[in-house]
């Protein structure tokens, strides 16, 4: 069967990009992908939209999340982390596995942060730094963190502002050097159109200067370790680096302004068309990278995922206390207004098949909207 990924990562692989990773191998400390290296992340900084430096790691994003953490805070040292979905715990639990002290601003699951309630909870704590993500993939929320950044930025200028941009960077307009953002981390299997495997950040001249003072115990993730070894102190993922390589030249190629606003049409047609279906967005102030929707009443999200599935188009279940209660539909990277066409048709027959009837009505809604495109 022909299978349409439309999760929010892994996401699709272009063709160009699969034949740039079955290049033969080369050996990593070779002049060849020494300059490979070099120039990914020089095209890095582009996508970044930051002149700061640009680290590779061969691991999940979850390994940059991991550096922005044992880099920065050491033992004891206090970090506001933002709360609102999975992911944000993990920001927590990897803050407590490092000795230092998550001061949590929780949010329920759906909703967000703004910049009062971060710049209330700086004044009352006088965190070293604040954790949080940009677009939560757990919910489809995306924070606004522009407001947030341009707050820490005039008024704490001494807090390290990290962001979780995994879902975001390279789908959506992260303004990284103008919102003061000091490290802005992503994964590979997104935005980027790879296999999992690789991890990148950006990192501010101020926390390369906090790294260094660091007294936390890292090895394989020590960022000013990996800056001043150039292409790593360990082995780099050769065959991702080539893909990625690929990959940022599409994206230039298509003009990063255009990459925005192709992100931009895809989820607004998305959301029109869940609306159209008399379905409820789940998150507050929701993200162009996702969509998460509400299950209809009385019935399992997965119900809706395994219909979808044996027709050979797959989307995503909530999270942790969301399992069963949304569904999330992907729509960053490889997508065109036609994955999206199909992915809300078969979403009308998945929901026909559990008895409600809302055949073409979505399709006709995203239709509409890609007119404009």
């Amino acid at each position: 069967m022909k299978r349409y990924l439309m999760t929010p990562g892994p996401t699709p692989v272009p063709e160009k990009i699969a034949l740039a990773m079955a290049a033969p191998i080369i050996h990593h400390r070779t002049k060849e992908y020494i300059d490979l290296h070099e120039k990914v992340r020089e095209k890095l900084k582009k996508i970044f939209q930051t002149q700061n430096d640009i680290v590779i790691f061969a691991s999940s994003g979850t390994g940059a999340m991991e550096a922005s953490v044992s880099n920065i805070l050491s033992e004891n040292d206090k970090a506001l982390v933002v709360e609102a979905g999975k992911f944000g715990e993990r920001f927590s639990q990897l803050v407590s596995s490092f000795g230092a002290q998550a001061i949590i601003l929780k949010k329920e699951y759906g909703d967000f942060a703004n910049a009062q309630e971060i710049e209330d909870y700086v004044k009352k704590y006088s965190p070293k730094a604040v954790y949080m993500q940009a677009c939560e993939t757990s919910t489809g929320v995306f924070h606004p963190i522009d407001e947030i950044g341009k707050m820490l930025k005039e008024k704490y200028p001494e807090v390290v502002f990290v962001v979780d941009g995994i879902t975001a960077v390279g789908c959506i307009d992260i303004k990284t050097d103008e919102w003061g953002i000091d490290i802005l981390l992503t994964g590979s299997q997104k935005a980027f159109m790879l296999p999992p495997g690789l991890a990148m950040l950006s990192i501010s001249e101020k926390a390369k200067k906090i790294a260094a003072q660091n007294k936390n115990k890292r090895y394989y993730f020590d960022i000013l370790g990996e800056l001043n070894a150039q292409t790593g102190h360990f082995t780099p993922a050769v065959t991702l680096v080539l893909g990625l390589n690929a990959a940022v030249d599409m994206m230039l190629e298509e003009g990063l302004g255009n990459v925005f606003k192709r992100h931009e049409f895809l989820a607004k047609a998305v959301k029109a068309a869940i609306l159209a279906m008399d379905l409820e967005l789940f998150a507050k102030r929701p993200s162009n990278s996702l969509t998460a929707v509400k299950a209809p009443q009385s019935i399992d999200s997965k119900q809706i995922i395994d219909i979808m599935n044996k027709f050979g188009v797959s989307i995503s279940n909530g999270q942790g206390s969301m399992k069963g209660k949304i569904f999330r539909i992907a729509h960053l990277g490889y997508f065109y207004p036609p994955d999206v066409i199909l992915t809300i048709g078969t979403l009308e027959i998945a929901l026909k098949k559990l008895g409600i009837d809302k055949l073409g009505v979505g399709t006709k809604k995203a239709l509409e909207i890609f007119v404009e495109y």
